[in-house]
C-alpha cells in the first residue's frame, strides 16, 4: 500500500467554480434522471442517454480519450504483433503455445524481449496516466465534489448507511488495479473509479451498458419470486441500479467495505431516481437475517480476496439465501475451468504483478465450484454468461 492515501485526504481546497449545466439530452426509455440533486456538479452536462455526466472540463476527457486509444493499439495492433511472437518463441522450442508453461519457465523463454516488456510496459503506463488525469482532475474541484456528495447524502430515494469504525480487511486496503487511494483512501474514488474503468474497458462513454445488460441475464429462482437482491462488493452499485429498473418493486440492496463507492453510487441513484439501498459492511458478515435475499450476486468479488476470506463470504451467503434462492458470482475463469494459454499466463502475471491484483493468481488456482459445493451449495456450471470465453458461467441455489 501506497502513502499517497493520506495526501489525497489531506488535499487544498480548489479555487476553481463549476456551474450545473441541465441536461438537454433526452433520456432512453429505462431510466427518466431526475437531475434534482441538490448542488449538483455537472458543468459540461451529460452523456446522451443522460445517466452518465460529462468529464467537467474538455481537456481531461480529450487526456482520458488519448489514454483510451493508446490502450486500445496496446492491446490490439502492438498486442497481436508480440502474441506472433512470443508463439513463435514457444514453437520453436515445441511448446503448444495455447497450453502454458508453468510460468517461470515462461518467463524464462521470453528473457528479456523488448517488444514483449514494451507492451506490458505499455498497458501500465497508460493506467498509470489515466488514474493521474483522473485523480487531477476531480480533485482539482475537491469541495465542489465533497458538497456534492454530501448534499445526496441527505436525499432520496433510497438508503446510505456508512460505518466509520467498519474494521476493513487487508485485501480491501489494496491500491487495487494501481488507482490511487485505492478504493478506500481517496474520499473521491468513486469519481475516479468510474470513468477509469470506462477507459480499461475501452468504452468511454458507457452509460452503464456492461452493467444493464448483465442485470438482464441475472437468473432469479425457479418459483419465480424475486422480491430482494443483494449485490456483494457492489463498489459504485452499477448492478443494483440495473437490477432496480429490471425489478422496479424489489428491495434492492449492494454492500462494500468502501465508503467513496458507496457515497458515489447513492448520488447517483439520486440522479437518477433509483429507490437502491447501499450499506458500507463486509461480505463475510453482512449482518442480514438468515434467509433474506431470493437473489445475491458478486461481479468479479472474489479475483480480490484470498480464499481463506472467500470461503467465510460463500458460507455468509449460503446463510442469508433463502431456501430455493440463487447465487450469481460472475467472475474470471479458474484454470480448472481452462488452463491458460501462453498470451493469457503473461497477461494474467502482468495483471498480478504490476496491476496490483494481489490475489488473482490464488483465485485462478482454487476451485471455485468446489468452494461453493463446500458451503453447502447447490452448483449449476451453465449459468447465464455474457461470454462464455471469459467469463466463468458458474451459479448456485440454496435447498429449497
Amino acid at each position: 500500500m501506497l502513502d499517497r492515501r493520506t495526501l489525497l485526504n489531506s488535499s487544498a481546497a480548489a479555487t476553481a467554480t463549476a456551474v450545473s449545466a441541465p441536461n438537454s439530452a433526452e433520456a432512453n426509455d429505462t431510466v427518466s434522471p431526475t437531475h434534482n440533486l441538490q448542488n449538483d456538479i455537472e458543468p459540461r452536462g451529460s452523456l446522451p442517454e443522460g445517466r452518465v455526466e460529462r468529464l467537467p472540463e474538455l481537456d481531461m476527457e480529450s487526456r482520458l480519450d488519448f489514454a483510451q486509444a493508446f490502450r486500445k493499439w496496446s492491446l490490439r495492433d502492438f498486442g497481436r504483433n508480440n502474441l506472433k511472437r512470443l508463439y513463435g518463441m514457444l514453437e520453436d522450442k515445441n511448446i503448444d503455445p495455447t497450453n502454458s508453461p508453468p510460468i517461470d519457465d515462461l518467463l524464462e523463454i521470453i528473457g528479456d524481449d523488448t517488444n514483449i516488456y514494451t507492451a506490458m510496459r505499455c498497458k501500465t503506463t497508460v493506467q498509470q496516466v489515466m488514474w493521474k488525469n483522473l485523480v487531477d482532475g476531480f480533485h482539482a474541484h475537491k469541495d465542489l465534489y465533497l458538497n456534492e456528495l454530501a448534499s445526496a447524502q441527505q436525499q432520496g430515494p433510497g438508503t446510505l448507511e456508512l460505518n466509520p469504525d467498519l474494521d476493513i480487511p487487508e485485501y480491501a486496503k489494496h491500491e487495487i488495479h494501481i488507482q490511487p487511494g485505492g478504493y478506500i483512501g481517496d474520499p473521491l474514488g468513486g469519481y475516479v473509479y468510474h470513468y477509469g474503468v470506462n477507459v480499461f474497458t475501452l468504452d468511454l462513454n458507457s452509460e452503464d451498458i456492461f452493467h444493464r445488460s448483465l442485470a438482464d441475464i441475472v437468473p432469479v429462482p425457479e418459483d419465480g419470486k424475486m422480491n430482494s437482491f443483494l449485490d456483494l462488493g457492489t463498489g459504485v452499485a452499477q448492478l443494483p441500479l440495473a437490477m432496480k429498473e429490471r425489478f422496479p418493486d424489489a428491495d434492492i440492496w449492494g454492500i462494500d467495505t468502501a465508503a467513496p463507492m458507496l457515497r458515489y453510487g447513492h448520488m447517483r441513484a439520486v440522479e437518477l431516481g433509483l429507490d437502491i439501498n447501499l450499506c458500507q459492511r463486509l461480505a463475510e458478515n453482512t449482518q442480514f437475517e438468515s434467509n433474506s435475499f431470493d437473489v445475491i450476486t458478486a461481479y468479479i468479488l472474489f479475483h480480490e480476496v484470498p480464499t481463506e476470506d472467500t470461503r467465510k463470504i460463500l458460507s455468509e451467503v449460503k446463510r442469508i439465501l433463502r431456501p430455493g434462492g440463487v447465487f450469481f458470482p460472475v467472475d474470471f475463469k479458474t484454470y480448472d475451468q481452462r488452463p491458460p494459454s501462453a498470451n493469457s499466463r503473461l497477461n494474467q502475471w502482468w495483471d498480478h504483478v504490476y496491476n496490483n491484483e494481489v490475489w488473482t493468481e490464488e483465485y485462478r488456482d482454487s476451485n471455485f465450484s468446489e468452494l461453493m459445493r463446500e458451503a453447502g451449495l447447490i452448483v449449476n456450471k451453465n449459468a447465464p454468461t455474457l461470454s462464455k470465453n471469459f467469463w466463468n458461467s458458474l451459479m448456485a441455489t440454496k435447498e429449497a
